[in-house]
């Protein structure tokens, strides 16, 4: 099953806003023994890229997401952290076709 497949299947993406990336798997554990195993966590903070790669690595069973993607580097550095999707507020053709290339689903 393909990411995009995986986010229709679950039919509900919370978006999470991490304050403190520690609070990260906790967090994924949580939706996942409620049943969700899609979250998308927003760059809004500092310590959003620091909460993906720490349930990447730490809860792998999650797919997890970068959201509230604005720049192609934000996109890049979300990847590299371990998001499996990137969500973006507007449009951005560099973007998009980046993750096209790289085989990143993009909403």
């Amino acid at each position: 099953m393909d990411i995009l497949e995986k986010i229709g299947t679950c039919g509900i993406v919370p978006v999470v806003v991490i304050d403190d990336a520690k609070d990260a798997v906790p967090t994924a554990r949580a939706l996942l023994a409620g049943g969700v195993d899609v979250m998308e966590i927003t760059l809004r903070t500092a310590a959003g890229l620091d909460a993906i790669r720490a349930v990447a690595a730490g809860c792998p069973e999650m797919c997890v997401g970068a959201g509230t993607v604005l720049t192609l580097d934000q996109g890049k550095a979300a990847v590299e952290a371990g998001a499996k999707f990137i969500v973006s507020p507007g449009f951005d053709q560099e973007l998009v076709e980046w993750c096209v290339a790289n085989g990143v689903a993009v909403t």
